[in-house]
């Protein structure tokens, strides 16, 4: 119902006053256009922090997968030597913890909270 009323007041408009709907249609633009500015660069201030931290965690991590996936250039005096029985490498959960680049960080889950009012 409001939708057909807009679109009856938009053709309206369009016939009576060309003009005067030309202009309200600019300045409702560029209204919008500035809030949207203001918005976008005051909320990026705010979040900065975050977005920083984020932004370098990423860097990191495709640096991190670039060293991983980096083809390994064969020296031409090596050959590969093929062996009768080959053993699958055992990996120690020591190599585990190298590889992941994440830190722990100590929580408070186990211990009571002291509380007055209980």
């Amino acid at each position: 119902m409001v939708i057909g009323l807009a679109a009856l007041g938009f053709i309206w408009k369009l016939f009576t006053d060309p003009m005067g709907l030309f202009t309200q249609l600019l300045i409702t633009a560029a209204i919008a256009a500035l809030v949207i500015f203001l918005v976008r660069k005051f909320m990026t201030k705010r979040m900065g922090k975050q977005s920083t931290s984020y932004q370098k965690a990423a860097k990191q991590s495709s640096k991190m997968q670039k060293k991983k996936s980096a083809p390994r250039r064969n020296a031409p005096h090596l050959r590969v030597i093929p062996s009768k029985r080959l053993m699958p490498k055992k990996r120690s959960l020591q190599d585990d913890k190298k590889q992941n680049p994440f830190t722990v960080i100590e929580g408070r889950k186990g211990k009571k909270k002291n509380r007055a009012l209980f």
